[in-house]
């Protein structure tokens, strides 16, 4: 859900580029862990038009990204230990639970729309227009779903059909 909202206003601003921040993203979702990485690598490349070097903007995106959550945080433990054991608390919870997965899904969607980069398209171009990208997608989903590939598996099977897709379209 956040990664639209970042696309539009780093890219739309033009601190970086539709492709950097795509490929920026491809290389963050193969690692484990929080997306919030994303920030300092998009804080660093954000910096390179300027004469700040890039480990300042990665500091900035860094701090920018994680002191916020860890102030809130601290200054509600106390709060928090009182209010948990409430029924209605925990309702309101599981709904915005819910709320979450469906703004996932949206932001999922949201890159299906933007994804498909390559020098006829640097600024991205919806999956869909291309059968292959949906065929690696689908592929990607059922091994990981129903035949328990792990992520990384799946990354490589993905990059392996993109391999095998530019021999046939490309050679």
């Amino acid at each position: 859900m956040v990664i639209p909202l970042l696309r539009t206003y780093i890219v739309g601003e033009g601190w970086v580029s539709s492709r950097d921040f795509l490929l920026g993203l491809a290389i963050i979702q193969a690692f484990p862990g929080p997306n919030f990485n994303f920030a300092v690598y998009l804080g660093s490349l954000a910096t390179a038009g300027t004469m700040l070097p890039s480990a300042i903007g990665a500091l900035v995106a860094y701090v920018g990204i994680f002191a916020p959550g860890l102030l809130i945080s601290a200054g509600l433990m106390g709060v928090w230990s009182k209010l948990r054991s409430q029924r209605w608390l925990k309702s309101f919870l599981r709904g915005v639970n819910a709320l979450a997965v469906g703004l996932v899904f949206t932001a999922v969607y949201r890159l299906w729309q933007i994804g498909y980069i390559d020098a006829e398209h640097s600024v991205g171009q919806p999956l869909e227009n291309d059968a292959w990208w949906v065929v690696v997608t689908v592929t990607s989903f059922v091994t990981g779903r129903w035949f328990g590939l792990n992520v990384a598996a799946a990354i490589l099977l993905g990059g392996v059909m993109g391999l095998v897709w530019y021999g046939v379209v490309k050679a």
